[in-house]
């Protein structure tokens, strides 16, 4: 990507930024999980189910993805033991994604580890900085989701 030129818009500059921070944080994240042989997203989905079920059309809407993807990532935290598969007492139709005991543990451990770094990441901004960029966020997020 080219570096922003001071020709550009301010828009186009924070956008530019944004997208080079996200990509930032993905690599941290990348790192963070890989002494347990984790992707971002198998993180992201033990850190939505449960031992008593989610249903894995809930974790999609969480995240952002879409069923087939996700049904990959399950399949994989199933093969290490991490999650299991349950049908819904309530519809058929609905798969829950349960937490092994092994699966909670896990996630159990990584989820304030994951959380103390996100916070040491951010510690560069102060409180105000911090209220400011997540109302900016939140007005850029509500604005855009009222174009979809």
């Amino acid at each position: 990507m080219p570096e922003i030129s001071s020709s550009d818009s301010p828009q186009i500059e924070a956008y530019r930024l944004f997208l080079k921070l996200h990509r930032r944080f993905q690599e941290l994240n990348r790192e963070e999980f890989r002494p347990y042989d984790l992707s971002t997203p198998q993180y992201a989905i033990l850190f939505h189910a449960s031992e008593e079920g989610v249903p894995l059309s809930s974790i999609c809407h969480e995240m952002l993805s879409d069923n087939s993807n996700l049904t990959r990532m399950v399949d994989r935290l199933e093969a290490r033991g991490l999650v299991r598969r349950a049908p819904d007492s309530s519809d058929r139709r609905v798969t829950l994604v349960q937490l092994t005991p092994e699966g909670k543990a896990l996630i159990d451990t990584l989820r304030p580890r994951h959380r103390a770094y996100v916070e040491e990441r951010m510690s560069s901004l102060s409180p105000q900085q911090i209220a400011a960029l997540n109302d900016a966020m939140q007005t850029l997020y509500g604005s855009l989701s009222e174009e979809a």
